[in-house]
């Protein structure tokens, strides 16, 4: 359902990357990622009709979705309206 994804544990909680391209992912288990450094492209691997990428809504506390409970997530700033281009640097 997931298709290619990325889990990051922020220490304070495992944030889930779903959907993104096959074979773009650029980190492995276990590296650090830095803000702003890209980890992954936009795609539309398993179950998705178009390219996006799937921030799921609230973060995990274990990285085994089916152990996790699902714990509040806040995004800094404003999040892109749907249809909105982005470009990120």
């Amino acid at each position: 359902m997931a298709g290619n994804h990325v889990m990051i544990d922020t220490g304070a909680a495992v944030v889930a990357l779903c959907h993104v391209q096959r074979g773009s992912v650029v980190v492995k288990p276990g590296d650090h990622v830095d803000t702003g450094v890209p980890f992954a492209r936009c795609g539309n691997s398993g179950n998705s009709m178009q390219p996006h990428v799937h921030v799921h809504v609230q973060a995990m506390n274990s990285a085994d979705p089916k152990n996790a409970k699902a714990i509040p997530i806040a995004f800094d700033g404003e999040l892109p309206r749907n249809g909105e281009i982005i470009s990120a640097t």
